[in-house]
């Protein structure tokens, strides 16, 4: 009886371990996530998405550790403009498996698509710990976008070399080193971007700019031009750049017509006026700079330089007692 008993036990106990369900983990359970899966694969690669969904999420509840199945189910929600269930995949996923690869560049990523940049520096980080290469874009921009620029230049520096020949990501270091007031290293990445696109008119005028703070006016001149003949707008702001970059070559004629089509569009900018009347005064046009000075004077009538400019014109124009009287009387105006 007692051997009876024993026998009666094993054969329970033996059962147990056959007639097993399946379940997540188990090797059925694993076939039928990764059928789901591929399915899923074919049917997005179809462009069926919500079907496609479907079947990830399917595969998910069938085996809760498949992480491939999470990453294509934040996949479909990013194509379906739908970033928040899709970061809500992430992190679960994140929770079974807190330094998965995929998982935190993708999250890196959707939260920089969002502005949200300093959880994507904290994603990218994270990603880029675990082996995920070309982080340094997202983390330069962020930092960019943060106003962190000193933080943001090396990345950016790293994601050049990542991806070589980037026209947008050149361009934006150029940018931070121009804010740094680092001209010499922003012309630099100016020039290097325009080889890999030397189509944008918005780099050529910035370029232009940037030569033009390193007094290299004949170059800034040529810039501003291409950036014209490229599309930019032509408005005061390249007339103005333009007048003043030919007036520092002593190119009086071209500064004077590029100042006047800056000065028919911004009557009363003191600034076109100003330079205006320095390149007639240069050029010994001496009635003309005592008309712009004048207008000067008419708008900002303590403007102790423009009166004195205007005194030194009427000197020079042949009318030396009333010149020398404005310039004595611009000279007590600077001692007020």
């Amino acid at each position: 009886m007692f051997l009876y008993r024993i026998l009666h036990l094993c054969t329970f106990v033996l059962a147990m371990f056959i007639i097993v369900p399946a379940f997540a983990g188990s090797p059925s359970g694993d076939n039928r996530a990764r059928k789901l899966y591929k399915e899923g694969l074919q049917l997005k690669k179809d462009g069926r998405l919500d079907e496609a969904q479907q079947r990830f999420m399917a595969a998910i509840a069938v085996d809760g550790a498949f992480a491939a199945a999470y990453i294509e189910l934040a996949g479909i929600y990013r194509l379906q403009q739908q970033p928040e269930p899709a970061k809500q995949q992430l992190l679960i996923l994140l929770e079974r498996s807190p330094e998965h690869p995929a998982a935190l560049e993708t999250l890196a990523g959707i939260f920089y698509e969002q502005k949200a940049y300093e959880d994507a520096l904290t994603y990218a980080y994270r990603a880029q710990q675990q082996g995920c290469r070309n982080m340094h874009r997202i983390i330069g921009l962020s930092y960019s976008y943060l106003d962190h620029p000193a933080e943001a230049i090396p990345a950016l520096e790293n994601a050049c070399k990542e991806e070589p020949r980037k026209a947008d990501l050149l361009c934006q270091v150029a940018r931070l080193y121009a804010q740094q007031e680092d001209y010499k290293q922003s012309i630099r990445y100016y020039e290097l971007s325009l080889q890999g696109d030397s189509s944008s008119p918005d780099v050529y005028y910035e370029l232009g700019m940037m030569n033009f703070n390193m007094e290299n006016y004949k170059t800034a001149a040529g810039a501003f031009e291409q950036a014209a003949r490229l599309g930019r707008p032509v408005d005061a702001d390249l007339y103005l750049n333009l007048g003043m970059a030919h007036l520092k070559q002593a190119a009086y004629d071209d500064a004077i017509r590029n100042l006047l089509s800056a000065l028919a569009l911004r009557p009363k900018d003191v600034q076109v006026m100003t330079n205006l009347a320095n390149a007639y005064y240069k050029k010994q046009e001496f009635k003309n700079a005592i008309t712009q000075w004048n207008n000067i004077l008419l708008q900002q009538p303590l403007n102790g330089f423009a009166m004195f400019m205007l005194g030194k014109s009427y000197i020079c124009s042949g009318e030396i007692a009333r010149g020398q009287a404005i310039c004595d009387q611009a000279l007590t105006l600077g001692e007020r």
